[in-house]
């Protein structure tokens, strides 16, 4: 009983602290560009245009974006010194329930009987899916397109209707932590 109510703990201590993370964030940048000279920027439009998401959470998207650069002291213009690009990815997961089961008397399809099993912790059979995405914002040449600085967060759950305004503001500015670039 004492090693069942230490892993318990332990999952209950790691759980409590993994809920606090919104996204695993990396990030990569072109070794040629001078970080410092940048200091102004603007959209680009037709990544914008592209963005897949729905017209709710475009524009929260987009302002968290723009209040983490902002905060990082660039300006917006039309004659930037670069461009910013967001994208989503999303694909679907599939989530184990965990928790306790009870013991007692269950039917045994196999037996044709009923069997008393045991309680127990662990997955309790019920699947979920869920909306599992990945936010990437890139900054890009003005002139060339090409990408200078990729910012990536992954494992932003869409299906996540709770605080998401937050949790879209907290993951943008946990992945722009990635910029500048230590060289």
């Amino acid at each position: 009983m004492k090693h069942t109510l230490k892993w318990c703990m332990l999952f209950t201590i790691v759980m409590a602290f993994t809920s606090c993370i919104t996204v695993l964030t990396a990030s990569d940048y072109d070794k040629n560009v001078n970080f410092s000279k940048l200091k102004s920027f603007a959209y680009f439009e037709k990544g914008i245009e592209a963005l897949q998401l729905n017209n709710l959470d475009k524009p929260r998207m987009l302002n968290a974006v723009e209040n983490a650069v902002l905060k990082k002291g660039f300006t917006k213009s039309d004659r930037p010194d670069f461009l910013i690009n967001v994208a989503v990815l999303v694909n679907i997961k599939t989530r184990a329930d965990w928790g306790y089961s009870g013991g007692g008397y269950q039917w045994d399809a196999t037996a044709s009987a009923y069997q008393w099993k045991e309680s127990q912790f662990g997955a309790l059979g019920t699947n979920k899916e869920y909306q599992n995405g990945t936010i990437i914002i890139d900054f890009l040449n003005p002139e060339t397109k090409a990408i200078m600085w990729h910012g990536v967060g992954s494992g932003f759950n869409f299906d996540d209707y709770e605080n998401r305004e937050e949790r879209i503001n907290l993951a943008v500015k946990q992945i722009l932590l990635e910029y500048p670039p230590v060289y």
